[in-house]
């Protein structure tokens, strides 16, 4: 069941089956990089690769698919990127800030939900995972479900009956969550994909025989014989034996994988009638256990050995100030009688993520003689973790306190209300910030704009308006860095907080997509790819990068002639053509005014190409315009 061998890429199981285009996403995750973020799009248009740093297949797969998908994140666990990139923007309407309503409650759960369609055939997906929207590169761990209506699923011998309402109810819940109100078409479009979530059919992943959906935090309660039972309630469970106190039995041989665990946790889980309980984790974590919990007669510690494995990290996962690195699965299996039970998800092996986090796992049973511990203890020494020896009862330094404070006072700031004013005109723009935040004390707060991280200004006080000036368009954003420093230690954290824009610049993002485009090649680029269904790859065949061939050489417009022509002729024309104008006519003032930015200094054979460009756009419009 666990392969440490086999290893794929968010993004290859976000990818459409062959044939099929996204009808709708939604994702979420505790810690969001920026960057990652943008290259989801791209796993739901073929042809377009996965690097984000190519503007114009991103450009392309965010016009595309960003109405449709929809990423919720814990509040103050945005992280700054390194450098600022103004396709940000593009980012706006997709990522949803949330705040759990439970004190000390963080969010946590990692799961996606997939729609895909194809001329009125629909097929499902479902991930749960281990695994935040951020470049790490630790071992996680998913479950992946693949869907069908019932209607169709009743002709597949693999399809499973799971009951649909617990994750129906978990999605319905993410919008009262939200810092902000979404989007009414948004909202809308989720509720009908929870309402469509009603008939769907699952086919089980190999070996498994039964799966619960088991969402946490958002006030569900699940059945006394159950590990989700269990560990939400210990004091009321019932044994996988059905006996009650003393005689309850949840198995004799159990494995525990975890980054964060605690002492009460793990007297749960070396309780009821275990025998050998294998717990797989981090050294620094085990190092906190209390002695008496490393000592138990059941429980044997493998650490992890993090040593040369990537630096990126989970920003305060369990809100108690650690870094991640190498070890970020998390999974429970134990043993009774010929069945073996396995929940896995977001959840750590601790109290915090049974009694207050919002989390998302999934329980599933199968063969013992297929998926045992015995089995997953086999598959895991392919990784690198070690008998673990050390003494326990540890307490956390000074500065990690202060740093747990800080990460605490950033995750409050950020589920403040933030709301932005916009206006003015040519490169001479102002944004305000209107705010309720007053810093704790001890604690400087400065706060800037996403597009603007040189000019951070002081947070002085409650209604103490914050003013941005001359900037240029491409630097208004919702988007804004806050920063808190402790006076005492002088620790510094930051994150990324997405304030509501109440007063736009008409055709803002329009004009940052266009600003991309700067050269034609790019524009002639970016035209075929758009023009070319999502879920058909772009002419010429193969990844991106060779696709652009058909366009041939000295500026012809042949392939993208045919490309116009093609989707003019298409039944989705209208909403086609409908789209992409806005940027169009973008270019072409951004062009005429040689204002800067996209096409703005353009040598005489590239005006003329421009021009032909021009010619074929406007032609294929007015074409569009005149379909009855």
């Amino acid at each position: 069941m666990l392969d440490p061998g086999s290893r794929e890429s968010l993004t290859e199981q976000l990818r459409p089956p062959a044939g099929y285009r996204l009808s709708h996403a939604i994702g979420t995750t505790f810690t969001l990089d920026m960057i990652s973020a943008l290259s989801i799009p791209l796993s739901f248009v073929r042809g377009s690769g996965e690097d984000p740093g190519n503007s114009v297949a991103l450009l392309n797969a965010i016009r595309k698919v960003s109405d449709r998908i929809d990423i919720f994140c814990q509040a103050g666990l945005i992280r700054v990127p390194r450098q600022s990139n103004d396709l940000l923007a593009v980012l706006e309407p997709i990522i949803h800030q949330v705040t759990p309503s439970g004190s000390n409650a963080l969010f946590h759960p990692k799961v996606w939900i997939l729609e895909f369609e194809a001329d009125g055939d629909y097929q499902y997906r479902f991930l749960c995972s281990s695994r935040n929207l951020t470049p790490d590169t630790s071992w996680d761990l998913l479950v992946r479900l693949d869907g069908w209506p019932a209607d169709t699923a009743d002709d597949r011998n693999d399809a499973a009956a799971v009951d649909n309402e617990p994750l129906m109810r978990f999605l319905a819940k993410l919008p009262e969550l939200c810092t902000a109100p979404l989007a009414e078409t948004r909202a809308r479009a989720i509720q009908g994909l929870i309402g469509r979530l009603a008939s769907v059919s699952w086919e089980l992943p190999p070996d498994i025989r039964s799966l619960a959906f088991g969402p946490l935090g958002t006030g569900e309660r699940y059945p006394a014989n159950t590990l989700l039972g269990l560990l939400q309630n210990p004091s009321s469970a019932v044994g996988l034996n059905g006996q009650m106190g003393e005689k309850r039995n949840f198995g004799a041989n159990r494995i525990v994988i975890a980054p964060f665990v605690d002492n009460a946790t793990m007297e749960i889980l070396a309780g009821s009638w275990a025998e050998s309980v294998r717990v797989y984790g981090r050294s620094n974590e085990f190092e906190r256990l209390a002695p008496e919990t490393l000592a138990s007669r059941v429980m044997t510690f493998n650490a992890v050995d993090d040593s040369g494995l990537s630096p990126y990290d989970e920003e305060q996962a369990e809100a108690e100030g650690e870094d991640l690195r190498g070890l970020h699965a998390k999974a429970i299996f134990t043993d009774f009688d010929h069945t073996t039970h396995v929940l896995m998800g977001s959840a750590n092996a601790t109290r915090a993520a049974f009694e207050r986090n919002v989390e998302f796992s999934v329980e599933m049973t199968g063969a013992k003689k297929r998926i045992g511990t015995e089995k997953i203890t086999n598959a895991l020494k392919g990784l690198p973790f070690s008998d673990f020896t050390g003494a326990g009862g540890a307490e956390r330094s000074d500065d990690e306190k202060a740093d747990w404070r800080l990460q605490n006072a950033l995750i409050a700031a950020a589920t403040h209300s933030y709301t932005l004013d916009a206006g003015g005109e040519a490169d001479n723009y102002t944004v305000v910030v209107e705010h309720g935040y007053v810093p704790p004390a001890g604690i400087l707060a400065r706060m800037g704009l996403l597009t603007l991280p040189s000019r951070m200004l002081e947070v002085t006080g409650a209604g103490a308006a914050l003013r941005f000036e001359k900037l240029q368009l491409e630097m208004v954003t919702p988007f804004m860095i806050i920063e808190l420093e402790d006076t005492d230690t002088k620790l510094r954290r930051s994150t990324v907080v997405q304030g509501v824009l109440r007063t736009d610049v008409a055709g803002r993002i329009d004009y940052v997509m266009a600003n991309q485009l700067n050269t034609v090649e790019k524009l002639r680029a970016f035209l075929l790819l758009f023009l070319t269904p999502e879920q058909h790859a772009p002419p010429g065949g193969g990844q991106f990068a060779g696709a652009f061939g058909k366009f041939g050489t000295g500026g012809s417009f042949a392939g993208l002639f045919e490309a116009i022509a093609s989707a003019v002729a298409s039944p989705d024309a209208p909403e086609l053509f409908a789209d992409l104008d806005p940027v169009m006519k973008q270019l072409y003032r951004m062009s005429e005014a040689k204002a800067g930015g996209a096409i703005a200094t353009l040598e005489p054979e590239d005006i003329q190409e421009l021009d032909d460009v021009r010619r074929l756009w406007d032609a294929a419009v007015a074409a569009v315009g005149e379909t009855p």
